[in-house]
């Protein structure tokens, strides 16, 4: 599942196929798992089964084509972050569109955990949408805006504590707003006189 997807641009008509198998296949493995048929993706895309299978000869490739779909969305996102006049602004347009990402996507992320292809994904992932937010982070350190205490490298971490709270919510059946507690992080990423952290 490492190599990528994104083959020579499509024609309009297979786009919209393309499309269409990729929303219905990340709709069919969150409600009923990676053992759904593709007879029934192709049934939700509007599809034949052949042209799922002409297009996504493995359920492997499917998977990887919501991923780059997903990733490329936030690529989109978070260069309009690095574009905003304020750093400080930018930085937390950036993380909010990541937590609201993965909390919209926790059965995908979580299927992806199971079948024991993140680690393998790390690196993109880090590549594609850690390292442009690292710089965010670095430049609303530079005008003061953000605390100098902590590292780029722990926004992974500092991101997963708000993401953990609507896990907290989809597992409880009880609705959590994750902005109230993205709230509460950004307050403390922008204390003016923040309490020293404990070492890493």
């Amino acid at each position: 599942m490492v190599a990528s997807t994104i083959p020579r641009p499509l024609r309009a008509d297979a786009q919209r196929n393309h499309d269409a198998i990729v929303l219905a296949a990340q709709d069919a493995f969150a409600e009923a798992g990676y053992g759904v048929s593709i007879e029934e993706i192709a049934r939700r895309a509007g599809v034949g089964a052949a042209t799922v299978y002409r297009r996504f000869p493995s359920k492997e490739l499917l998977l990887r084509a919501i991923f780059d779909a997903g990733i490329a969305g936030l690529e989109l996102e978070i260069a309009a972050a690095q574009a905003a006049p304020d750093p400080w602004r930018g930085l937390l347009a950036g993380i909010g569109a990541v937590i609201e990402k993965q909390a919209a996507n926790m059965v995908f992320v979580e299927l992806l955990a199971e079948l024991g292809v993140l680690p393998e994904l790390k690196g993109e992932i880090h590549r594609r949408v850690f390292a442009p937010l690292g710089e965010l982070f670095a430049r609303a350190q530079a005008a003061g805006e953000l605390r100098g205490d902590l590292e780029a490298s722990e926004l992974p971490l500092l991101i997963g504590m708000v993401v953990a709270t609507a896990k907290h919510g989809s597992k409880s059946n009880t609705p959590v707003r994750w902005q109230r507690y993205l709230a509460l992080l950004t307050d403390a990423l922008r204390t003016p006189a923040p309490t020293l952290l404990p070492p890493r």
